[in-house]
């Protein structure tokens, strides 16, 4: 006797189907979580607010920053560093405001980040550039590859002086930034000076 079609909704008609985005989305997940549970990420997360400087001394061009960011690396359970510890790099992604009264940057920024665990601080680096979209005395700009680097300090609180663990970060932060504003003439190339402090969030 030859083989019954299947019927809708029974286990053969299932199996023959194909995977759809939504369970392709489901194995991927899966794929991950696991990776992310078993604390392979080593990082942190942080608000920041500050002053921001204007290089060329700009009437109405310096004013408050405000920026979040993250850093994501990995552990040392992951990947160990010659000296034993988790590996100092970090992919480092951004988002910074300058509020000027004659000047507003709206910037997305990527790089590398090079940090120290701070038990009970450590120093830091950042670089890299920026996508920015920018109002100059009333008209509007654009920019990208802008480079921007920070050189900076981080404490954990005392509760945390320890070598691992997850928790509360306070930051110190010198950044200079270079803006290329393309539809603006006379602010073509713009140099800003950042001091900033900032609250986080490290994982390690």
């Amino acid at each position: 006797m030859g083989l019954s079609p299947a019927l809708p909704g029974s286990s053969r008609s299932r199996a023959a189907r194909p995977a759809t985005p939504r369970a392709s989305a489901h194995l991927l997940l899966g794929a991950i979580a696991p990776m992310l549970l078993t604390g392979c990420i080593r990082g942190f997360t942080r608000a920041e607010t500050g002053a921001a400087y204007n290089l060329a001394a700009r009437d109405g061009h310096s004013g408050q920053v405000f920026s979040v960011d993250t850093a994501i690396g990995v552990d040392a359970k992951t990947v160990k560093w010659i000296d034993g510890g988790p590996l100092p790099f970090a992919v480092h992604t951004s988002g910074t405001a300058i509020l000027a009264p004659d000047r507003k940057v709206f910037g997305w920024g990527t790089g590398l980040a090079y940090y120290g665990s701070p038990r009970p601080i450590s120093g830091y680096l950042l670089g890299g550039t920026s996508l920015h979209f920018d109002e100059i005395n009333g008209k509007f700009s654009f920019g990208n590859v802008s480079p921007y680097g920070e050189v900076g300090i981080l404490t954990s609180v005392p509760a945390r002086h320890r070598p691992e663990g997850n928790g509360l970060i306070l930051s110190l932060g010198l950044q200079g930034a270079t803006y290329f504003n393309y539809l603006v003439k006379g602010n073509e190339v713009d140099g800003f000076l950042l001091v900033k402090l900032g609250v986080g969030w490290e994982v390690n």
